[in-house]
């Protein structure tokens, strides 16, 4: 099974929240809603109007076909190289997880279930958020990042808009962007319950003809903790009480 969470942002007060979920197994794909779709501003899917319903379809629901991009079209391929997915091997869930399967109409994101490694690791494959904010030396080294090339998170907790922000540098302290926010929690939460070398975070692909969301993809990968449950939100909890 391969399972992406929907992220929908309140336009009132900017927050994200998690608000449903999709899961491929055998027999097709399974729609549920979260707990967080109980939001006052939140508006449920068309044709989908019930929260407490489980929806099954053979084929891929059209809230997320709408999001990729067709693969006859130069973008999809560009997509699919930034995402260090090879074509062959390509999965529509991936491909939504990695670059997120944002529309310029809404306020949307797709991201995917932290994955657990065949060694019992936690594994999650992000592109780095705010690298068009950067200036100075932050643009210059982000030019100069290699494939594999250790990176490392710093709390944030002074930031004005986020006090879970975590930032990622270079091993030599340069900032480069940020964690996407979806995932802070997670990543302070096993960074305090493991050994400080028994994580990893990494380059994937340094992308400098993407737009700027794309360009820096990374890997951090640590020791998933006993009794650990990633993405602890209640809002990422199923909703769902009827079939």
């Amino acid at each position: 099974m391969k399972s992406v969470f929907v992220i929908w942002k309140d336009s009132d007060d900017g927050m994200w929240h998690p608000v449903a979920k999709l899961t491929r197994s055998l027999d097709g794909y399974r729609f549920n809603y979260t707990k967080g779709a109980k939001h006052i501003n939140f508006i449920a899917f068309p044709r989908m109007d019930d929260l407490a319903k489980v929806y099954h379809s053979q084929s891929l629901f059209s809230f997320f076909t709408n999001r990729l991009i067709p693969s006859n079209r130069p973008e999809f391929k560009k997509m699919v190289e930034w995402s260090d997915i090879e074509l062959g091997d390509y999965d529509e869930l991936d491909l939504l997880g990695i670059s997120g399967g944002a529309r310029k109409t809404d306020e949307f994101r797709i991201i995917s279930e932290p994955e657990v490694t065949d060694e019992g690791q936690y594994k999650i494959r992000f592109f780095i958020s705010g690298v068009g904010h950067l200036k100075g030396e932050s643009v210059e080294r982000v030019a100069l990042l290699e494939k594999d090339e250790e990176l490392k998170f710093i709390y944030e907790n002074s930031n004005q808009y986020d006090c879970k922000a975590v930032l990622v540098s270079t091993k030599d302290e340069v900032p480069i962007g940020y964690c996407p926010k979806y995932f802070n929690c997670d990543v302070r939460s096993l960074l305090e319950n493991v050994e400080l070398d028994s994580h990893s975070l990494k380059v994937v692909k340094l992308n400098l003809d993407a737009p700027s969301q794309f360009k820096v993809l990374c890997e951090f990968v640590t020791q998933w903790p006993e009794g650990f449950t990633p993405l602890v939100s209640d809002e990422y909890l199923a909703h769902s009480v009827r079939h």
